[in-house]
């Protein structure tokens, strides 16, 4: 983990950056087709045992530096001054979100959000302090939860002290002064033209030095991970991935061996194949609508020994992961064990259906699926196609969720300039 100095004050007032640990479900109400039955945070949890640092929307690297740059520019005093006033704080980093991916753009590096608004606007790409688009709310959104579990930021918001002396040596006085000069008329909510701000030669080369400075890289390879363990896991499965094109994910990790993670992986390797059990299951019963429960177990039958097999080895996880949503998830391993005909199999379908809308009523939403008279109805017709579930309760293969191992993967090619 990078070096974190707590002796300093912060340059931030507390509480104009909040950390938001987990959503609110009574204030998040949006998404609630999404994950419809509550298995993000089983998976999330064992992958955090393997990736404990970064999440899955976070691609590049530059995004990472792009985070911590806005965050210490926060800190220093031509900028500091310019955010008094409330809010100015969140409409500053919108203007240097878009700022910086259109930089990366004009130096034809991988933008993070928003390649369709920089590709089709241009040099006429303009950001205010109110833009809703990703290319000014992605990095907030995505990147900073990453960089402050990677502890390159610290609790109070800011910078670690490895890369603020970094940075420092980076970003001189001139490039923050007229960076803050150009700042200054946007954070009004005049629309900032960031091909006009890198203009001017002393914040172009700043910012090139940010992006381009090995010794931030070699912070980021030595704190981004999580520790050693963690990093050397990540090139692994880079290496395993790089000899596996097209091979199911599912399949790689069967040939993914990491000594030091061993018990973790095999945790991960018992958990993924009932989450697909439930969800395969979910989409066939989706894709049901007038059909009796009991026809819909029927079809079920040959599919058993495998399910059974699957939430067999779910079950032995009932003791690594005590919390209300995993032993929701044991209950229904549970049901499934016992299944022995297509009464079982009704069984474990209802009580599939009423863990579906237990977790939707958790989000304050309504159930996608309900069973009226031992009928299968729909209030929103599904999506999924019914073959593709069939095929995998019978093959156990692709996997739905990665465990954050790709976006390890992938973030370990980049710092050590390979094709991961």
């Amino acid at each position: 983990m990078l070096d974190v100095d707590r002796t300093r004050p912060s340059l931030i007032p507390a509480g104009l950056l909040p950390y938001v640990t987990a959503p609110d479900p009574l204030l998040a109400r949006s998404g609630g087709g999404r994950d419809p039955l509550g298995l993000q945070p089983v998976w999330s949890e064992f992958g955090r045992r393997l990736v404990p640092c970064i999440a899955s929307p976070v691609q590049q690297v530059d995004g990472i530096k792009a985070v911590t740059l806005i965050h210490w520019l926060a800190e220093m005093a031509p900028v500091r001054r310019l955010l008094g006033d409330p809010g100015a704080e969140r409409g500053f980093f919108r203007l240097m979100e878009g700022l910086l991916e259109y930089w990366l753009h004009a130096h034809d590096r991988a933008v993070c959000f928003g390649s369709q608004s920089l590709v089709g606007e241009g040099e006429r790409f303009a950001v205010t302090t109110g833009t809703g688009k990703t290319v000014a709310n992605g990095l907030y959104q995505y990147y900073r939860g990453t960089c402050r579990r990677a502890g390159l930021l610290e609790h109070d918001w800011r910078v670690c002290t490895g890369l603020r002396v970094r940075l420092e040596q980076c970003f001189d006085a001139s490039a923050l002064d007229a960076l803050a000069a150009a700042l200054r008329g946007s954070l009004d909510g005049t629309p900032l033209l960031p091909g006009r701000v890198l203009a001017n030669r002393a914040v172009a080369a700043a910012l090139t030095a940010v992006f381009e400075d090995e010794a931030i890289d070699d912070l980021l390879r030595a704190g981004l991970f999580g520790g050693d363990v963690y990093r050397d896991l990540a090139r692994t499965f880079s290496e395993v991935r790089s000899h596996g094109n097209g091979v199911p994910f599912g399949t790689q990790l069967a040939r993914l061996e990491h000594a030091p993670l061993a018990d973790e992986l095999d945790r991960m390797r018992r958990c993924e194949p009932f989450l697909l059990v439930l969800q395969d299951v979910f989409d066939l019963a989706r894709a049901a609508p007038g059909q009796s429960v009991q026809k819909l177990a029927s079809g079920l039958m040959e599919f058993l020994d495998a399910m059974r097999e699957r939430a067999g080895r779910f079950v032995t996880l009932a003791n690594d992961m005590p919390t209300a949503r995993m032993r929701q998830m044991q209950r229904l391993a549970t049901a499934m064990c016992a299944a022995v005909a297509g009464d079982g199999l009704a069984d474990f379908v209802k009580a599939l259906i009423e863990h579906h809308g237990i977790c939707m009523a958790e989000r304050g939403r309504e159930p996608l699926v309900l069973i009226e008279a031992g009928v299968i109805v729909l209030p929103v017709a599904g999506e999924r196609d019914p073959d593709d579930a069939r095929a995998r309760l019978e093959t156990g293969y692709p996997w739905m969720n990665d465990y954050y191992l790709n976006t390890a993967a992938n973030l370990y090619g980049q710092l050590h300039r390979e094709t991961a």
